[in-house]
C-alpha cells in the first residue's frame, strides 16, 4: 500500500500536476531536506561541505508481528561529515563518513546475552553520484539519478564491541524527483541497497522510500515534514521495516550557509526498534 501510494505521488511530480504560478514577490526555493534526497546537483566549480551531529534513543521495538514492546536503552551519538563537487553540468559527486558512539542496555542487562553493549568507531564511507537527466524549468521539475558504493570502514562486531558497520559493501540507487508549485516545494525518492560479498550473510537488500513537503514561508526559512520508509530483505529470517516521520526546519541564511534542524520518530515497524532520532546540520557552500 505504502509503495502504491508512493508511485501516485511521484507520477504528480512527474508533470501530471499542474505547475502553479509563484507569487508576486519571488522567493528563491530551497530544495535540499533533512531525510529526502534532492534532485538539484551542485553547479560546476562549486563545493558544499556539511556536517550533521545525530542523537538516536530507542526504549521500545516492534515484533515481526508490528506489536510494540519494551526494550533496554538504546543510544547512538554520531557526527557525520560530507563533501559535494559540482564537477559538470547537471552531475555532482559526494563522500560521506562520520563516527559514531553507541551503546545498548539490552544487551548489558541480560544476563542470558553474551554480546556487548558499547561500541564507537567510524562509520563507513559512502561515495555517490547524482546526475539531473531531466529539468523543466517551466513546470519546476528535475528528475536525478543518484549511483554510489557504501564502503564498509567501520568497524565489526565483536565479543568485546558493537559495531559501526554493515559490514559489507553494496551498491546503492536511488531516483529522485523535485517539484515546486509557488512556495511549495515536494521531493519524493525512491531507492535500493544491494549488498555485495561473502560478509552480507542474511542481508538480501535494502529499499527506501521518502516523501518530503517543504513551505518557503520567508527566503531564510522552510518548515517541512517527510514521511520515510525502509524495509530490509532478509533470508533465514524475519525481514524488518520502519516507518518514520520527520519535521523540521531547513534555513538557507544566504548563498553560501544552510542550517536544518529536525526529528524523526518511528510510527510503526516490524522487527525494528522504535527510535527517536534529533539532529542539526549546518552545510557551508563555496
Amino acid at each position: 500500500m505504502l509503495k502504491s501510494s508512493t508511485s501516485v505521488l511521484l507520477a504528480c511530480m512527474l508533470g501530471f500536476a499542474p505547475a502553479a504560478q509563484a507569487d508576486s514577490e519571488e522567493i528563491e526555493i530551497e530544495h535540499g531536506k533533512i531525510n529526502t534526497a534532492d534532485a538539484s546537483p551542485v553547479d560546476p566549480g562549486r563545493f558544499e561541505l556539511e556536517s550533521t551531529l545525530a542523537y538516536t534513543r530507542a526504549t521500545r521495538a516492534w515484533s515481526a508481528s508490528g506489536n510494540a514492546h519494551g526494550r533496554g536503552l538504546f543510544r547512538e551519538q554520531n557526527i557525520n561529515l560530507s563533501f559535494t563537487a559540482g564537477l559538470a553540468d547537471n552531475f555532482d559527486v559526494a563522500i560521506s563518513g562520520g563516527y559514531s558512539w553507541l551503546k545498548d542496555n539490552d544487551n548489558e542487562f541480560d544476563s542470558g546475552l553474551a554480546g556487548p553493549f558499547r561500541g564507537e568507531s567510524f562509520t563507513d564511507l559512502e561515495v555517490s553520484g547524482r546526475y539531473r537527466f531531466y529539468h523543466n524549468q517551466e513546470r519546476h521539475l528535475e528528475l536525478a539519478y543518484i549511483a554510489g558504493v557504501t564502503i564498509p570502514t567501520g568497524s565489526d562486531s565483536d565479543r568485546d564491541e558493537i559495531g559501526t558497520s554493515q559490514e559489507f559493501w553494496s551498491f546503492n540507487q536511488t531516483l529522485v524527483a523535485t517539484k515546486d508549485w509557488g512556495q511549495w516545494t515536494l521531493n519524493g525518492d525512491i531507492g535500493f541497497a544491494l549488498p555485495l560479498g561473502n560478509k552480507r550473510h542474511n542481508a538480501r537488500g535494502t529499499f527506501n522510500a521518502d516523501l518530503a513537503l517543504g513551505y518557503q514561508a520567508l527566503p531564510w526559512l522552510q518548515p517541512e515534514v517527510e514521511l520515510n520508509y525502509s524495509h530490509d530483505y532478509l533470508v533465514d529470517e524475519d525481514n524488518a521495516q520502519t516507518l518514520a516521520v520527520t519535521i523540521g526546519l531547513v534555513m538557507p541564511i544566504n548563498d553560501s550557509l544552510r542550517v536544518n534542524v529536525g526529528i524523526q520518530r518511528g510510527v510503526w515497524g516490524e522487527n525494528a526498534d522504535q527510535a527517536t532520532t534529533v539532529l542539526a546540520a549546518v552545510k557551508f557552500a563555496f
